[in-house]
């Protein structure tokens, strides 16, 4: 529900902040007023594109605000959600600023927002209905969405879109096998000879580092003996070793008389444990250094003979083996795809059948419910000065089709209009006013509580007059009770029933023209239907004919 709307600078309108009725309001006054003001300005704030035209002579830029409250709006609350907005209070900002050279920027909840994601967040707010804005009643698919909200087929959608979703995949597994598979003949041959040579070769993983490591000190072998030989006689087997001399230093220390020396023979004594550590771990050491020529040549024999292969293969070295599983796994693949060609193929009919299944019945429940709208919204249009007109609509279901989430149906409105007269697309016989007024009655006969949009009439009322306007206004105020509803009318039959009325003016303010708009109260309202019914010299009968026409 549109709680506030708050507009600076836009074309007539210098600054001005309204509240609105939370059922129907409609707005009227003088042609040229500047009625559809508010609705461009509407429009600005939900992502409707603007450019520099719209901002007004009074500031640098023009700004909107629309406020509005989601709390029994389901479409809107599981918008946000999905997009991560958090929306608690059920309080939503969209604001939108437009500066002198046509640069736009929009917000949701004071966070900058694409202008696409805002009017995607905006069909689910309000509905916009004017005689040149039945663009979306004439799309098949909106067509099809409005069959599918009435019916509340939400448990079918949910199931086809299951099914036509596996369809999808298994179809991409398939496809890829095919580009698994495709290989040439020579490509496969070289694959083979490379996965042999590798299988030959034999290479364990990590065993390239290793021999690096053993060639290094195979190499170095006859001086590193001599080291830790030395090391060794250093730290304990020599004459005059370490471990002894700390022993005697020790000793002295512990015998020396006048001075504590404590906590340095505690530091000589993990001296000492260090050093017989050290040389136990030497000792290890060097009892695995091999002087072995004959060892050191196996492993220089080892690294060419991988050397050849990386070269010949243009791999390097530390990533054969790992380039040899991959082959391992390329052939293996090759080798089963014929039997998972067959089990994909078979698990593809399968998806296939359930698809066809479920989409079947998802039409089945679609041709039902067209009939019971098909019916109901005839019924209004009639009461809507239409009065031999039907409306059908046709579920064309193509079982061929390849498989979407909602379903295989062409759905198409039809309308005869006139008695004699055959059935149409709305696009190719409704006019205007008549798609305008087929909008209204769609609306009503689709309208769900859990739901609640808010809805704009832009002079769908034009054309018509008398009985057929007081049905108008009726079946507005109708639709108001469980959404909000907003009219611009000419006629003071529609404009009796709303709950709010609000009269939109022009004045002069200095060098500029300016529109503004107010609230009428009980005797405004009556002044305001009397001189939409009776022109500009208001009488005792015209009065007496607004408050018949007063409604709410």
């Amino acid at each position: 529900m549109l709680e506030s709307l708050y507009i600076k600078n836009f074309v007539l309108i210098d600054q001005l902040e309204l509240d609105f009725h939370q059922q129907m309001s409609v707005f009227t006054g003088e042609t040229g007023a500047g009625k559809s003001i508010l609705l461009g300005a509407l429009s600005l704030s939900l992502g409707s594109r603007g450019d520099a035209q719209v901002v007004g002579p009074f500031a640098g830029d023009c700004e909107i605000i629309a406020t509005f409250n989601t709390s029994n709006n389901q479409a809107a609350q599981n918008w946000l959600n999905q997009n991560d907005w958090h929306n608690e209070d059920n309080e939503l900002i969209l604001r939108r600023q437009i500066n002198g050279q046509g640069r736009s920027k929009l917000w949701i909840n004071g966070r900058p927002t694409p202008a696409s994601q805002v009017r995607e967040l905006g069909q689910t707010l309000v509905q916009i209905h004017g005689q040149h804005d039945q663009i979306k009643l004439l799309n098949s698919n909106n067509q099809k969405r409005i069959v599918d909200i009435h019916g509340q087929h939400n448990a079918l959608l949910s199931a086809t879109a299951t099914v036509a979703n596996e369809v999808k995949s298994i179809e991409q597994q398939r496809k890829e096998l095919v580009a698994a598979g495709s290989m040439s003949q020579e490509q496969l041959q070289l694959i083979q000879y490379q996965f042999d040579e590798l299988e030959q070769l034999a290479l364990n993983q990590g065993e390239y580092e290793s021999l690096h490591q053993q060639l290094s000190v195979a190499t170095h072998a006859q001086d590193l003996i001599g080291t830790t030989e030395q090391a060794l006689l250093d730290l304990q087997d020599g004459e005059h070793n370490a471990q002894q001399l700390l022993s005697h230093t020790q000793l002295q220390l512990n015998q020396a008389q006048g001075m504590d020396f404590k906590d340095i023979e505690q530091m000589l004594e993990e001296a000492a444990i260090n050093i017989t550590e050290a040389y136990n771990e030497l000792k290890v050491r060097q009892e695995s250094i091999e002087n072995d020529p004959e060892q050191l040549n196996q492993i220089e024999s080892r690294l060419d003979a991988i050397a050849q292969v990386s070269r010949k293969q243009k791999i390097m070295p530390e990533l054969l083996f790992d380039h040899h599983q991959q082959l391992k796994e390329t052939l293996e693949r090759h080798a089963h795809l014929s039997e998972n060609q067959v089990k994909l193929d078979q698990a593809f009919e399968k998806a296939l059948a359930n698809y066809r299944s479920q989409a079947k019945k998802l039409s089945q429940a679609r041709q039902k419910t067209a009939q019971v709208l098909a019916k109901q919204i005839s019924q209004v249009i009639q009461d809507l000065g239409l009065p031999d007109a039907q409306l059908r609509i046709d579920i064309e279901h193509d079982i061929d089709k390849l498989p979407q989430k909602d379903g295989n149906d062409q759905v198409t409105f039809m309308i005869a209009t006139n008695k004699g007269q055959s059935y149409q697309p709305l696009n190719k016989t409704a006019s205007g006013g008549e798609l305008s007024r087929i909008s209204l009655a769609i609306e009503v006969c689709s309208q769900k509580k859990d739901n609640a949009q808010s809805f704009v009439f832009d002079e769908v009322d034009t054309g018509i007059g008398g009985a057929t306007a007081e049905k108008v206004g009726a079946i507005m105020q109708q639709l108001s009770q469980n959404n909000q509803v907003f009219a611009v009318t000419h006629l003071a039959q529609v404009a009796g029933h709303a709950h709010d009325h609000l009269l939109i003016s022009k004045s002069s303010k200095g060098e500029h023209t300016t529109s503004k708009v107010e609230h009428l109260n009980q005797q405004q309202r009556i002044e305001e239907l009397a001189r939409m019914s009776g022109g500009e010299t208001i009488t005792e009968t015209t009065l007496a004919q607004a408050r018949e026409f007063l409604k709410v």
